[in-house]
């Protein structure tokens, strides 16, 4: 799957290609969701918890939240009928050294990070998703459609035990 979602060269260059047999993968449809940004929060925080990287919660519930929103905002865009309604996943990916957040959607057109408006009620996400995250970026789906993903550098050893101990 991890081969759709990226360029066809593999892993980015920041996950470390020599790792690449140590891949955990979550996925999560959030096809006909209500409440898609909200479930997609928890299913980050119960598969973070699950990897023992409780410290990447907060951070990468944001940006999870906020890439849901933009595939279901923009990347959606003329679905006529509910039971055309396409597909939107969030797959995260756990290498050794980073997690993997990648929102997918039928679109083919990637995002555009822009200037703020202030005045304006939306328009910063990706903003957000560039200052939170380590690096972001999209890749086109082989099929139809894109990925659009944002990489988190692990805490380190210490960081994961004093989270774990409150």
């Amino acid at each position: 799957m991890l081969d759709h979602l990226l360029p066809p060269s593999g892993l980015p260059p920041w996950a470390g290609e020599s790792h690449a047999g140590q891949l955990q993968m979550a996925v999560r449809s959030l096809r006909h969701d209500p409440c898609a940004a909200r479930t997609a929060r928890e299913f980050t925080t119960r598969s973070l918890r699950a990897w023992a990287l409780e410290p990447l919660i907060d951070d990468t519930g944001v940006v999870v939240s906020e890439l849901v929103t933009n595939a279901l905002r923009h990347g959606t865009r003329g679905v006529l009928h509910p039971r055309s309604f396409p597909e939107v996943k969030v797959i995260l990916c756990h290498t050794e050294r980073s997690v993997l957040c990648a929102v997918t959607d039928p679109s083919d057109q990637g995002p555009c990070l822009r200037e703020p408006d202030y005045e304006a009620e939306n328009g910063r996400g990706l903003l957000m998703v560039d200052g939170v995250s380590e690096t972001w970026g999209w890749a086109p789906l082989e099929s139809r459609g894109k990925a659009v993903w944002a990489a988190f550098a692990l805490p380190s050893a210490g960081e994961r035990h004093l989270e774990a101990c409150h």
